[in-house]
């Protein structure tokens, strides 16, 4: 099945900066860079898309012959 490991800190850093994102408009607000410490495919870019804060992640899965998952993540505030 493979594994991966997702580092979910740029995220997390890019939403609590910019607080609300619904004030901003489209924009590139954070990046998870590619590197031999990890399994990413690609540098991984947070943006805010139409109000969201979405982090796009590309990995190579780890421990197995081949594979890659693509993934979308979306930062939901708890008092929501």
């Amino acid at each position: 099945m493979g594994e991966a490991e997702i580092d979910i800190q740029p995220l997390i850093t890019s939403a609590m900066v910019y607080g609300d994102p619904e004030m901003f408009s489209n924009m590139q607000i954070g990046k998870w860079l590619k590197s031999q410490d990890n399994a990413l495919i690609e540098d991984s870019i947070v943006n805010i898309i139409d109000g969201k804060v979405i982090q796009q992640v590309s990995l190579k899965l780890q421990n197995v012959e081949c594979g890659e998952i693509y993934l979308q993540l979306e930062w939901l505030p708890l008092d929501q």
